[in-house]
């Protein structure tokens, strides 16, 4: 379970079944004497039922004077930057496939989940395997019925701009690209390999992040996305480099904006936001006062 969790950065949803109206959000408040930043954990895919959002959260927004979201996917910019990537970065070079540069481990894997699905093999050949991770992950989100058109980031994205809004990025695509596209046949092998282990417990393991989310309730939020995956040591280092070490640069452009004179409301995916290394955690121990809303 953890494993799925870390190899797809936390994409949540959210569930009508889990419902509290006394219940706190997923929602931080931190200030200096000329900012105040608020800190929202995010899902970056939902439901229809998800809206409206809590009160606090809207106001929230209203009274900040920027957005901030870990990447703006509605620019031209980041849309072109991703698409290139997936078209350089996500494929093979001439020569080399999934069936040449994954272990036979993987490969079976692969082979056993796509003919489950109806999947060609043959297709996918020529795709690096964060591109295949990327492609099954959000293939069975559709089918549980999540939709990146009703995520928390679009919707103030959306909001933002029909209130002419200043919107900033926590991260560049390019930034983003080379996370999951790092030229290391061991990582890539492995990032695929997990996600194929895990996929059925997809369904299940965000329920229960689902009422976490809900509820407002980091605690057991931040045990669904604990660090510790087990004794494979190259989970840890793949959590490194995907969350702790992008949690600590979040959390310097958070500081870097407490030092302005503007209000700004920051919408990134929860799992950056939750746990002993999460961007409140990190604000914490270097003395700011966060509050949950």
């Amino acid at each position: 379970m953890k494993a799925l969790l870390s190899l797809i950065t936390f994409i949540f949803f959210i569930t009508p079944l889990f419902s509290s109206l006394n219940a706190k959000s997923i929602l931080y408040k931190v200030a200096s004497p000329t900012s105040t930043v608020y800190i929202l954990g995010s899902i970056h895919l939902a439901k229809p039922e998800l809206y409206p959002l809590k009160k606090p959260i809207e106001i929230a927004y209203k009274a900040s004077d920027v957005l901030v979201v870990e990447l703006d996917v509605t620019s031209q910019h980041s849309i072109e930057v991703i698409q290139t990537s997936m078209m350089t970065l996500g494929m093979y070079a001439q020569g080399k496939s999934l069936k040449s540069e994954l272990t036979p481990q993987t490969y079976k894997l692969l082979k056993k989940y796509l003919k489950k699905v109806g999947l060609s093999l043959d297709i996918m050949q020529p795709m690096r395997p964060w591109t295949v991770m990327l492609q099954l992950s959000s293939m069975e989100m559709m089918r549980l019925g999540y939709d990146a058109r009703l995520g928390i980031d679009l919707h103030f994205l959306t909001q933002a701009k029909q209130n002419h809004k200043t919107i900033l990025e926590l991260e560049s695509a390019e930034e983003q690209m080379s996370f999951l596209s790092k030229n290391d046949k061991n990582f890539q092998d492995l990032l695929l390999r997990y996600t194929l282990e895990e996929m059925h417990e997809m369904e299940p393991l965000l329920a229960k992040m689902f009422k976490s989310w809900k509820m407002g309730d980091a605690q057991s939020l931040a045990k669904l996305v604990d660090t510790s995956l087990g004794a494979d040591p190259r989970l840890d280092e793949m959590y490194e480099l995907l969350i702790t070490k992008r949690n600590y640069a979040m959390t310097k452009r958070v500081q870097g904006y407490l030092k302005t004179n503007k209000n700004y409301f920051v919408v990134v995916g929860a799992g950056h936001v939750v746990g002993d290394e999460g961007i409140v955690s990190i604000l914490k121990k270097r003395g700011y006062i966060v509050t949950q809303h």
